[in-house]
């Protein structure tokens, strides 16, 4: 349903510090209960949901300079030329600059930006891009590894065939330089990929255990959010009851007075 839709985008551009209460008034007023089940987001991914639902062009830049890097990775892969440092350098400027805006967001939100905030928030930035980054992000992302590079063929031109020497020389060079220079491309992008994937592991490792201690938070805040809900709907039931009774004392007072 696009009412939907569009009031669940809604939610995820908005604060962070009312998004269960807004939650919770979507699923009444829509009559929807099971919306209530929407995830609040950690406050990294909040952060880059409202770079793509504020800041669509800083969002856009970084979504760019990655497709250009692994675009230079495959042409290296599969024996061409290309400019990986360039690239590489290109992605790195496009994400800080991303992050100094989710820090100034942050800020401004009232939120406490904290190293491993920032940490989370580059990581989900290198990953991009991702078909989970389209403005409901629940939890950081990881970048992509080796696995990145599936599909791309490594291929190194193979040694050509014995030919008898010419008698006058002939402009071979040049294509031998080119070789060369390609089988380097082809190895560092290898021994980078190697890298990446070490990288990835030890990140996975880390964000492993914190998202399960961001799970075991995120119960007892929803626990104790319920519990104020709870609470809240109690004290409202009192709050009448003592404007009954004091409606009926001022009642009775002034029966009283007229006996």
């Amino acid at each position: 349903m696009a009412g939907i839709d569009d009031a669940i985008d809604e939610l995820y551009r908005g604060d962070l510090a009312g998004f269960i209460a807004a939650r919770n008034a979507l699923a009444k007023s829509a009559k929807q209960p099971d919306l209530k089940s929407l995830e609040k987001p950690s406050l990294p991914a909040w952060a880059v949901n409202q770079l793509y639902w504020h800041r669509r062009d800083v969002f856009d830049r970084v979504v760019q300079a990655s497709e250009v890097v692994r675009e230079a990775h495959g042409l290296a892969l599969s024996g061409r030329a290309a400019d990986i440092r360039a690239a590489e350098s290109d992605q790195r400027e496009a994400i800080r600059a991303a992050v100094q805006v989710t820090k100034e967001q942050m800020t401004a939100a009232g939120q406490t930006v904290t190293p491993a905030t920032v940490e989370a928030v580059t990581r989900t930035l290198e990953a991009l891009p991702s078909p989970e980054a389209q403005g409901r992000l629940v939890r950081p992302l990881t970048p992509a590894g080796l696995e990145a590079l599936a599909g791309l063929t490594l291929s190194v031109p193979a040694r050509p065939a014995f030919k008898p020497a010419p008698s006058r020389p002939t402009p071979s060079a040049p294509a031998s330089i080119a070789d060369a220079r390609a089988t380097r491309e082809a190895e560092r992008a290898r021994e980078h990929a190697e890298r990446a994937a070490r990288d990835k592991e030890e990140r996975e490792t880390r964000r492993a255990a914190a998202t399960e201690t961001l799970a075991q938070a995120q119960t007892v805040l929803d626990a104790a959010e319920a519990a104020v809900e709870a609470a809240e709907d109690v004290l409202s039931a009192r709050q009448r009851d003592r404007d009954q009774a004091r409606q009926a004392v001022r009642q009775a007072r002034r029966e009283l007075e007229t006996i």
